[in-house]
């Protein structure tokens, strides 16, 4: 996630846009060079692969990035973006983003660094998906989330969008939340979960139990 003072250098630049639950805000392929910062929702990534089915790659909450290859390198977007809900975004068109290079050099490496940042997560999350079960990944997410929001424990997330993060079906959440809530490790409610515990959660994603 980009720091304050760079978050700051793009707000002044950028126009703020506004999506809807469910629309979509660029596809896989789409030629659009600009950059967009998640100021509140949720953005959810995915693309087909070579059999044409759809694979979930991520999903980005408020303050981060997305736009950065297609600016840097000139290709097509790599995923289609998905709005999670309502959310509102920071969009700096090709142009703009280019301007405040041109007047803040240091701009360039601290977005390098935020892709860096970002491959590695991308390695983690594969890791995760050969090594641990359903159940772990599912804590993993949940403890991934409450440290994204800054120690938030309630999520404003539901058992479609972390099926659709982890590639798993919503069966497989449904029943790793359920054994989740009989432990008191979180509570459930309309479209959030909320965390009562994110250190037991930390556990179980050590534990090598099946799923």
């Amino acid at each position: 996630m980009l720091n304050e003072a760079t978050r700051a250098e793009l707000f002044a630049e950028g126009k703020e846009v506004r999506y809807r639950p469910g629309q979509t805000i660029h596809r896989q392929g789409d030629r659009d060079r600009s950059l967009q910062i998640i100021i509140e929702g949720q953005v959810s990534f995915s693309r087909l692969d070579l059999d044409g089915r759809k694979v979930n790659a991520a999903v980005f909450g408020p303050g981060e990035t997305f736009g950065e290859i297609p600016l840097l390198t000139g290709r097509a977007r790599t995923h289609d973006a998905v709005a999670v809900g309502s959310v509102r975004l920071l969009r700096l068109s090709d142009r703009q983003f280019r301007d405040l290079l041109n007047r803040k050099p240091g701009l360039r490496d601290r977005l390098l660094a935020e892709l860096a940042e970002r491959l590695i997560h991308a390695a983690d999350r594969l890791d995760s998906a050969l090594r641990l079960s359903v159940p772990q990944r599912v804590a993993q997410f949940l403890v991934a989330e409450v440290e994204r929001s800054a120690g938030g424990r309630s999520l404003g997330v539901r058992q479609t969008d972390i099926a659709e993060a982890l590639g798993v079906t919503r069966e497989a959440v449904a029943a790793a939340l359920r054994q989740f809530r009989e432990a008191r490790l979180i509570e459930t409610r309309y479209r959030a979960i909320d965390v009562l515990d994110v250190e037991a959660l930390r556990l179980a994603v050590g534990r090598t139990t099946a799923a």
